[in-house]
Formats: structure tokens, C-alpha cells, sequence
């Protein structure tokens, strides 16, 4: 199969090959006795779902955080960036799983058709614009939609080796559902090593437009570790790839890694507890000021000034 530079950069860099690690067969237990016992005594309301955003909540304001726990946050409504998302995810789901190669406006359109039918609140959306605005969105959508066949090898002929799978959500419940990790991956690569099942055989991918953030970093080390919960095994590596740049920011996956992921979760969780029975939220002023609902009210809050 011929594939462009930055394709074969992607495969050989990327994605790789040869042996791969093998971790303890007990690791996910670990794992998950680490996380129980250390917030088995907390006194949670309700059950508690965590996931990336809200762990980069946390990790920005304890405020930020307690407001969106308490459910303050506007409504969600649809914009022009939330249908971007939506649409390429969708579009991916398509490109992975078609049984015939189709070109990025076929995939657009065929993503659009199956968002239409499936999600009302993006149906509604989509009916208030004017055919002028649909099509900025699609063309747009198309955009990251070739910018994603140029960054991977043609992923229906390596199906058998690779076996992708777009948007796999995963969770792990633990102390019987009152904590709850998930997550979205937008893209999974491998399949489990039938003969040696405690090798680690999967990529886990973020698609990013945009430039990169440290969060990012730890989002993929939280899907890291909800996979292992979850199969029981550790991908052997989790990348975050920019579509304008057919870039990517990864990282092996190691004890250490999963050990670090499952601490800033304990630590959320710890955080919630402490901020439902009463104690103050540490405030920590930044960037994200201004979509927290507490902004007008809070005396840490830094908010761009009129002028």
C-alpha cells in the first residue's frame, strides 16, 4: 500500500511497531484498590462522575469546579464550534467504519444525516440556520475531514491489523457506582493479543484542532487509566493529534503514568466531598473566568475589562 510521508510518519511514529509492553496482571486491581481505599470514608451526596473536564475543572478552581458540580452551569446550546465537534466526530465514526472509500464531502454529508436523526438538540440548531450557514459548517467540517485522511494510512485496507474504533466510550464504576470515571476516546487503534492477554496492543487518540494545551496531556492519561480499569489492560501508548499540523503529543503508557492519573482523580473526588459538606473552595483566578457562572460574584475572579 502507498502511503504519503506524513501517513508512513504517522504509522512508523505514531502508531509503531514490534513488541510491545506487558504489564502485571494485577495492575487494574491495583489501580482500583488505590482509588477505594483512599475515598472509600468520604461522605458523597450522590454518586460522583468524573470525567477529563471535569478534572481539569479541579485542577483550575476549586470554585470552577463546586459551581459545576452544584449544576450551575448555563444550559448547553449548540454554536458553530459545538457543531464543528460534533460533525467531525460523527465524520470520523463514518471515514472508520464505511465499507467502501468515500471522498470528505460524502463522509460530511452522510455524518450530517445520521447527527439529524439521532440528536434533537442539534437538529433544532442546525433548522435555525439560514443554507449559507449550513454550508460554512460543512465546508469547514470537510476541512478537518481531509486534513484527517491526510494525517493516517487509509484505515479500511489495515482494519484486520488495527481494527479502529471511533468514539468507544468507556467507564469504570467503582465502590459499587458511587464513583464513576469516563470518557469519550475519539479514536482507538488494536486489538487485544489473544496469546499474551496482559500486553499492551491498543493507541488511544484525541483529535485536536487548535494548539496544545498541558491538559491535554492529562486527558489522555485519564483515558489511559479508565481503559485499564475497564479491560484490564493499559493502552501502550495515548496521543493527542492536530489536524492543521498532523502533529502529535504522546506518551508511553507506564505504571507511573497510570499511578499519577489515578491520584489527580482521588484528588477530585476528595475536593467534591469536602466542597459538599461545607468547606470553602480555594479560588484560582485564570483565563477561565469568564465562563464560570460564579464570575460576577466571585472576589478572585479575573474578567477582561470594557475598553
Amino acid at each position: 500500500m502507498e502511503l504519503t510521508d506524513t501517513q508512513r510518519r504517522t504509522l512508523d511514529g505514531l502508531i509503531g511497531s514490534g513488541d510491545r509492553p506487558t504489564f502485571a496482571a494485577d495492575l487494574s486491581q491495583r489501580l482500583r484498590d488505590r482509588i477505594e481505599s483512599a475515598v472509600r470514608e468520604l461522605e458523597l451526596a450522590e454518586p460522583l462522575w468524573l470525567g477529563k473536564e471535569k478534572l481539569n475543572q479541579h485542577g483550575r478552581c476549586e470554585g470552577l469546579f463546586q459551581s459545576v458540580l452544584a449544576g450551575e452551569s448555563p444550559p448547553f446550546a449548540h454554536s458553530a464550534r459545538s457543531a464543528h465537534g460534533v460533525l467531525l466526530h460523527k465524520a470520523i465514526e463514518v471515514e472508520v467504519g464505511a465499507r467502501d472509500g468515500m471522498d470528505p464531502h460524502e463522509i460530511t454529508r452522510v455524518a450530517v444525516g445520521r447527527v439529524l436523526e439521532r440528536e434533537e438538540r442539534f437538529e433544532e440548531y442546525w433548522r435555525e440556520l439560514s443554507a449559507a450557514e449550513q454550508d460554512d459548517v460543512l465546508m469547514e467540517v470537510v476541512r478537518r475531514v481531509a486534513l484527517f485522511q491526510g494525517s493516517f494510512p487509509p484505515l479500511k485496507p489495515l482494519r484486520r491489523e488495527l481494527s479502529p474504533i471511533s468514539e468507544l466510550r468507556v467507564r469504570a464504576e467503582l465502590l459499587g457506582g458511587d464513583l464513576v470515571l469516563s470518557g469519550q476516546i475519539d479514536l482507538v487503534l488494536g486489538m487485544p493479543d489473544s496469546v499474551e492477554p496482559n500486553r499492551a496492543t491498543r493507541l488511544v487518540v484525541d483529535l485536536k484542532t487548535g494548539s496544545a494545551y498541558p491538559e491535554f496531556a492529562e486527558d489522555m492519561r485519564f483515558y489511559a487509566l479508565v481503559m485499564t480499569l475497564r479491560f484490564g489492560v493499559p493502552p501502550y501508548r495515548a496521543a493527542s493529534l492536530f489536524l492543521e499540523s498532523g502533529t502529535w503529543q504522546a506518551e508511553d503508557v507506564t505504571e507511573e503514568l497510570l499511578l499519577h492519573a489515578a491520584d489527580r482523580a482521588i484528588g477530585a473526588a476528595r475536593a467534591a466531598a469536602a466542597l459538599s459538606n461545607g468547606r470553602d473552595p480555594a479560588l484560582t483566578p485564570g483565563v477561565y473566568c469568564g465562563w464560570c457562572s460564579r464570575a460576577a460574584t466571585c472576589p478572585e475572579a479575573e474578567l477582561p475589562t470594557a475598553g
